[in-house]
């Protein structure tokens, strides 16, 4: 099966939805289109509404403002009470998302699974700074709110995806570029506090759970969350996951699914073939089997290495294009 990272080159929504229905007709996916506004950033779309949160029209910049309680009260009353329509997304940060539910019945009848993304607690925690530059992360409190945030609005995408599709599971990825960060000197976050961060806003989440990373990372912090899939940037780090060989292998027992990103999300997607992909993926199982990993007895989901939304247009079409004719060789 095959499915989306989520961004796009396109300005227009519904050509972007027109390639992404003639592609991933089992498991399509919402578009974002950063180029066609700023509002479209992996920031603004998923924190319209949270408190204490500052846009800076000047340098198109997100921050939360630490030292501002208003709202907060509120917040908290809306989080308790389970009170999903306080935490929507809109058309002004997410207009792909809503022209997407417009549009579902086109191929709801043929999807298995219906997809949605957000960005990741840890992403959101490391780069959206405070009023003094610093990353809300460290800040307990009000990380606190981001947390019961993202997991609130998730729960929002999800009901709103399952009404759109009724009787349609749900696949909802967590976008985690930060995460290539993890362990390095500029980060003081412990592996047990990484996965306890996951756990707790990706817990209760009726949908199969799932993490994006467009880079390498320790990826045994993913392998031991409770997540039911990690998706990773195959094409450039294809064999990264069989260090963690151990937590691989744990993780595929306990029914996760591994999502190798192996068409590639840069210009280097010019100069590819169907030959290069295949070859690439043949690699990779040979990898797999030396593990005594039998990929024909695990559920693997094929995507690009990361969101278009960089690319030209026609890079973009080609990339989704390699992607379909993957999953019509591959068993």
């Amino acid at each position: 099966m095959i499915t989306g990272i989520g961004s796009f080159p396109y300005t227009n929504i519904d050509e972007a939805i027109d390639l992404i229905f003639s592609t991933c007709k089992e498991i399509p996916f919402w578009p974002q289109l950063p180029k066609r506004s700023p509002d479209e950033n992996m920031y603004s779309t998923f924190l319209e509404g949270v408190p204490c949160i500052c846009v800076d029209e000047t340098k198109g910049a997100v921050y939360m403002d630490t030292g501002k309680t208003e709202g907060i009260e509120k917040f908290y009353e809306n989080y308790s009470a389970g009170n999903l329509d306080a935490f929507a997304l809109s058309r002004k940060t997410a207009p792909g998302f809503f022209r997407f539910l417009e549009r579902l019945p086109e191929v709801r009848e043929g999807a298995r699974y219906i997809k949605g993304q957000l960005t990741g607690p840890f992403s959101m925690g490391l780069g959206l700074p405070d009023e003094n530059g610093k990353p809300v992360i460290y800040n307990y409190a009000y990380f606190d709110i981001i947390k019961k945030a993202l997991n609130m609005k998730a729960q929002w995408i999800i009901d709103a995806l399952g009404r759109a599709a009724p009787g349609k599971e749900i696949i909802l990825f967590f976008d985690e570029p930060f995460m290539v960060s993890f362990g390095s000197a500029y980060v003081s976050i412990g592996k047990d506090e990484a996965i306890a961060l996951f756990d707790e806003v990706t817990g209760g989440l009726k949908a199969r759970r799932g993490v994006h990373c467009c880079g390498n990372t320790d990826w045994s912090v993913l392998f031991n969350t409770s997540l039911d899939i990690v998706n990773y940037d195959a094409f450039n780090f294809l064999e990264t996951i069989t260090y963690f060989s151990d937590d691989l292998i744990q993780f595929l027992k306990r029914g996760g699914w591994i999502a190798p990103g192996i068409i590639p999300s840069s210009e280097k997607i010019s100069d590819l073939s169907l030959e290069d992909i295949i070859n690439l993926w043949n690699t990779f199982t040979a990898r797999m089997e030396r593990l005594k990993i039998d990929v024909n007895k695990n559920t693997w989901l094929f995507t690009t290495s990361c969101g278009l939304g960089s690319l030209s247009i026609p890079e973009a079409a080609k990339a989704m294009g390699l992607l379909g004719e993957l999953s019509r060789v591959l068993p």
